[in-house]
């Protein structure tokens, strides 16, 4: 179980690192676009430069799926894991409730009874 928890945060870093490339990538483009410096943009260059970006959007939309995928399957085994403890409480509060014999009907304790030379003094 601590296996796949940490499978997913790792997939989870990933996912998160390109997120974060993606949204670079999107405002470089955004400043070649708007600049002020008068520079020529080449449509070639955007259009190769959208397409990268929408090509990294769909890998990115592929992990979140497979992210999604895997907390549902950790989900299920963590609610699997629930049941099965639910179940060992319920089976061991059963164990509990069993009533034990009433102290009475057993056989009563042994009586001890002090002698002189039992009580640890001497008798010589």
């Amino acid at each position: 179980m601590e296996v796949a928890v940490e499978d997913l945060e790792k997939q989870m870093q990933k996912t998160d690192a390109k997120l974060d490339s993606l949204a670079v990538q999107v405002g470089n483009i955004e400043n070649e676009i708007f600049s002020e410096d008068g520079t020529h943009i080449e449509v070639c260059t955007l259009l190769k430069s959208v397409n990268e970006v929408k090509n990294n959007y769909q890998n990115l939309h592929k992990e979140i799926q497979e992210v999604q995928g895997l907390q549902k399957e950790l989900s299920s085994k963590l609610q699997g894991q629930l049941l099965l403890m639910q179940k060992k409480c319920n089976l061991l509060k059963e164990k509990l409730c069993i009533k034990l014999p009433d102290k009475q009907q057993t056989t009563n304790p042994p009586r001890l009874i002090l002698s002189p030379t039992s009580s640890g003094q001497n008798t010589d």
